[in-house]
């Protein structure tokens, strides 16, 4: 565990503002979890899952021959019980692959015990939720941290981290209500090694031909060997025994409400942003980067309007962060997200098509000074890495889904522009239900940017373009 959470510290990560794409493929699939506010009169144990096989071709583009085939697959398994009183499930995946290093997270990938209540429930364990009314993007889902150990793909619930988590949801007459409490705070993951193929960054030194520096300042830079380079930063950051302090507490409600058409929610938040701050501190022969995490609370909206074949979706959240008078370079200042979205059931068909606007904007932001080069703030060094030093950042996402042969084939088409980066990510799929317990899929990952582009996750994961194929048995 604490391999794998102090990761997400390292400089590679960056900052990168990458929440846009939490919950990506549920555009096409399930909710990440339906809940039912009513117990099941069925008891007993059950097991469902899968066992599949898989193999991916990660595409050298310069030389096809050198393409590197990786052998992946594995079991998915669910146990859960239905008591008189209490119900629990426990979610185990064995996935290993020549590429990826196996994690105990991800091997024990989820335990619910939930108990039912007149008009509610209680539910407590390593969880994962969603919020938000976006069509596979959201602004203002907080509950879980995303996980992008292994780029970005078509799977919503592993590309989320399971937490600590104590869920309640009551419901009455067209209204709900939830809240929940989380004890310790569970950061983003990234990619360990900053040579990895999914690296958001590989070293200091790249992160510093990203900055605009003088040409003189850089001239100096590039005279000294990477090795000395590294060994003159030190990085100041939270151990694991930091993370899981009673101190990093954090809790929240969502109350909803359908009136006709509208389907409208008002969230509260208070906790940390999932991702680390990081203040440069350039002063040679010595480099500080100090690795922290901002306590803030978000206020925000989501609804959604379904009329005909059309529906309509917004979220929208206010970020007030604990240096709300923009005092501490080290902390986040406040930000405004947003999300506008719309999605079409073409008549006559069951062809479905969606498109997504969202972004963010950072209050009182501070643009690079080349005067005064040697002087950052952490919402600055994250705009320099991610959206050309611009205090915004705007993201524009495209689905396409067609049910074929009565819909036991479907052809499925993902797309996502970063507007002020021109970074892309492509993801394509054919998805054919050979039987009931038998599912082949071919698909697709494609990242780059358009002409030179700026500094992004995609332009850095542009050579990671590849094609897959796998066969599942569900059960």
């Amino acid at each position: 565990m604490r391999k794998v959470v102090i990761s997400i510290v390292l400089m590679l990560a960056l900052a990168l503002p990458i929440f846009a794409f939490d919950g990506f493929a549920d555009i096409f699939d399930e909710p990440v979890e339906e809940v039912s506010l009513v117990k099941s009169e069925k008891g007993g144990f059950g097991i469902t899952g899968s066992a599949g096989f898989s193999l991916e071709a990660f595409i050298d583009k310069s030389n096809p021959k050198d393409t590197m085939i990786d052998v992946g697959g594995g079991l998915d398994m669910d146990l859960s019980w239905r008591g008189s009183i209490v119900d629990a499930k426990a979610s185990f995946s064995l996935r290993p692959s020549l590429e990826n290093e196996l994690n105990w997270i991800d091997v024990f990938t989820g335990l619910s015990i939930a108990t039912f209540f007149e008009g509610g429930r209680v539910e407590a364990g390593l969880l994962k939720k969603e919020w938000g009314s976006g069509d596979g993007v959201h602004v203002v889902d907080i509950l879980n941290a995303p996980d992008y150990r292994y780029g970005i793909f078509d799977d919503p619930l592993a590309m989320k981290m399971a937490e600590p988590m104590l869920y309640t949801t009551m419901g009455w007459n067209k209204s709900s209500f939830d809240l929940f409490y989380k004890p310790m705070l569970i950061p983003m993951v990234s990619e360990e090694d900053p040579n990895g193929r999914w690296a958001m960054m590989s070293d200091f030194k790249d992160m510093l031909g990203v900055i605009p520096f003088p040409e003189p300042f850089m001239q100096q830079i590039s005279m000294i060997p990477p090795e000395t380079l590294e060994d003159m930063v030190e990085i100041n950051r939270p151990d694991t025994q930091d993370l899981s302090k009673l101190a990093n507490y954090q809790f929240g409600g969502r109350f909803k409400q359908i009136l006709g058409p509208f389907d409208l929610g008002v969230i509260y938040y208070n906790g940390f942003h999932y991702q680390p701050s990081y203040y440069l501190d350039i002063a040679f022969p010595k480099v500080n980067l100090d690795v922290d995490f901002t306590r803030a609370q978000l206020f925000g909206l989501e609804a959604t309007f379904v009329t005909g074949p059309l529906t309509f979706m917004a979220e929208g959240g206010f970020w007030l962060s604990e240096d709300f008078k923009n005092e501490d370079p080290k902390k986040f200042n406040n930000r405004i997200v947003y999300l506008a979205g719309v999605g079409l059931l073409i008549p006559g068909t069951s062809v479905y098509t969606s498109v997504t606007y969202n972004g963010h904007y950072i209050m009182d932001f501070k643009e690079y000074n080349p005067e005064d080069y040697l002087t950052f703030n952490v919402d600055m060094l994250q705009a320099l890495l991610s959206s050309g030093g611009k205090g915004y950042l705007n993201t524009i996402t495209l689905a396409l889904e067609v049910p074929l042969a009565r819909e036991k084939v479907f052809i499925r088409v993902a797309g996502t522009y970063q507007v002020e980066t021109q970074g892309y990510s492509l993801l394509p799929s054919v998805k054919w239900n050979i039987s009931d317990d038998l599912v082949f899929k071919a698909s697709g990952r494609l990242f780059g940017s358009i002409g030179e582009g700026s500094p992004s996750i995609f332009e850095s994961w542009k050579d990671n373009s590849s094609a897959k194929l796998e066969i599942a048995y569900l059960f």
